[in-house]
C-alpha cells in the first residue's frame, strides 16, 4: 500500500485500543466508580476519570484513588482490574467503521496489531468479545514489556511479529504517548482526533497524519 504523497509502502498498521478501536470509557469509569465505592472513596465524574486514562491501570487508579496508602491502593488496584474483568463489555461499542477499516487493510494485506498501555488480559477478553480478534497478529499490554508507551518496546515486538520494517509501518493512536512511541520506534505515525487523549499534548507531537473518525483511517493509506 502507498501512502498519499510519500512513495512508501505499508504493510503494517499498530493501533492503540481505548480511544482508537473502541469506546470503552463507559465500562472503565463504572469500574473505577464501583472501586471508589468499594473502598469509600467518593466517586470522580465521567471527565475527571477519564482524564487519567492511558497510562496504565496502577496510574489510573493511584490517580482515583490517592486518598488511600499505597499499600490500599495496590489492593485497590487488583479489586478494579478484577471488576473490570468481569465487566468488560457492559457498555463498549466499536467505534463506527472500524470493523469496516480492519476489514480493508485485511483485504490489502496489511498486518495489524494493538499495543496498549491497558491490562494485556483486558484487552485480550474485550478484542474477542467485540468479535475482531481475526484481524490482529499481536495484542502487547503492560504485562509483556518491561517499559510501556511512549518507550517504543511493545511496538518492537508487533513490528517482529508482523515480520515489518518501522519504515513500512505507521502508529495509529490518540494519546501523545502513541506518537511519541511510534516516532521512537521508527515508524509513521498517526493522531486519532475523536479519542480521549489530550488534544493538546496529541497535536503539539506533530504526528504525520491525523484522522478526525474511523473512516479517515484509510484516506491517507491509500
Amino acid at each position: 500500500m502507498i501512502m498519499n504523497n510519500k512513495n512508501i509502502t505499508i504493510k503494517s498498521v499498530i493501533f492503540d485500543f481505548d480511544g482508537v478501536i473502541a469506546d470503552t470509557g463507559r465500562d472503565i469509569v463504572a469500574s473505577v466508580q464501583a472501586t471508589q465505592r468499594k473502598y469509600n472513596i467518593p466517586e470522580l465524574d465521567y471527565e475527571t476519570i477519564m482524564s487519567y486514562v492511558g497510562h496504565g491501570a496502577k496510574y489510573l487508579i493511584d490517580c482515583a484513588m490517592k486518598q488511600l496508602s499505597k499499600e490500599d491502593c495496590a489492593e485497590a488496584l487488583i479489586w478494579y482490574k478484577d471488576y473490570y474483568k468481569n465487566h468488560p463489555c457492559d457498555k463498549t461499542e466499536l467505534y463506527e467503521g472500524f470493523e469496516k477499516v480492519a476489514l480493508e487493510l485485511s483485504k490489502r494485506g496489511i498486518a495489524m496489531s494493538i499495543v496498549s498501555n491497558k491490562p494485556e488480559p483486558i484487552t485480550h477478553l474485550v478484542v474477542e468479545k467485540l468479535g475482531i480478534s481475526q484481524y490482529f497478529t499481536k495484542v502487547i499490554g503492560p504485562e509483556s514489556v518491561t517499559k510501556m508507551k511512549p518507550d517504543p518496546e511493545g511496538l518492537f515486538m508487533c513490528l517482529e511479529a508482523m515480520d515489518a520494517l518501522p519504515q513500512e509501518s505507521i502508529m495509529v493512536g490518540d494519546s501523545y504517548t502513541d506518537i511519541q512511541a511510534g516516532k521512537a520506534a521508527g515508524m509513521f505515525t498517526c493522531a486519532i482526533l475523536y479519542g480521549y487523549g489530550d488534544k493538546t499534548k496529541l497535536k503539539a507531537e506533530n504526528a504525520d497524519y491525523s484522522a478526525s473518525a474511523t473512516n479517515e483511517i484509510l484516506n491517507f493509506l491509500n
